[in-house]
């Protein structure tokens, strides 16, 4: 099984290419928000350093979001485009699981976090497991204060996401072998989205008010 991963979400442009469950080339750099100049051309770029074209995928995967809303539209749409001209499934891997997964080793709970604006988070929880990791709340959109209280009855919580807290991971950016390797399990149990119905994830909380988010 051959798939192309793909994530757009936050200012770094990740890509990676999966073959038979092993990342064989990857490529991931911030792009200060030039997916929309970069992404075609970097797909060819590491499809040819794998030796493989676009029509030898077997699958296209890509990181929903939460995220920059630009960035997803723009994933999203060349995945679209890709699936249907040559016919392949999507995989869509949730953006806040694949960056838990960078710290799938650690100790105690991961709590994800992007900045949402207007002075709220999207956030997540999870509890690892040394090999994998479990969800543990909803997907979340709160203010920040409020995501604090929830994890403070945890002994220990590593934080990662792009908040201003001191205490939050730098070394947290979604990556696209991670998301691709998350898609190869998918795609056994075949956890397949139509293209036509491919679109960012959006979240809503019952929790607080997102007018004009």
């Amino acid at each position: 099984m051959k798939l192309l991963a793909i994530d757009t979400s936050t200012d770094y442009l990740s890509l990676a290419v999966i073959k038979d469950g092993r990342v064989i080339t990857k490529f991931h750099r911030r792009a200060a928000m030039r997916h929309s100049i970069l992404l075609v051309p970097t797909i060819d770029k590491v499809l040819k350093k794998a030796k493989l074209k676009v029509r030898d995928m077997d699958c296209f995967a890509i990181s929903i979001g939460p995220g920059s809303f630009t960035g997803l539209r723009i994933g999203v749409t060349v995945v679209k485009g890709l699936a249907y001209a040559l016919k392949k499934p999507v995989i869509a891997v949730p953006t806040l699981d694949a960056i838990a997964m960078n710290a799938k080793k650690s100790k105690g709970i991961i709590c994800v976090v992007l900045d949402a604006r207007k002075k709220k988070v999207y956030a997540c929880m999870y509890r690892p497991d040394g090999k994998d990791i479990k969800k543990i709340s909803p997907y979340l959109l709160l203010p920040l204060d409020d995501l604090l209280k929830k994890t403070g009855k945890y002994d220990k919580v590593l934080f990662l996401g792009d908040t201003e807290e001191n205490n939050f991971k730098k070394d947290w950016h979604p990556k696209a072998a991670i998301v691709g390797m998350l898609a190869s399990e998918y795609f056994k149990k075949k956890k397949f989205t139509d293209a036509a119905d491919l679109e960012p994830m959006y979240i809503y909380s019952r929790e607080c008010d997102i007018t004009g988010l």
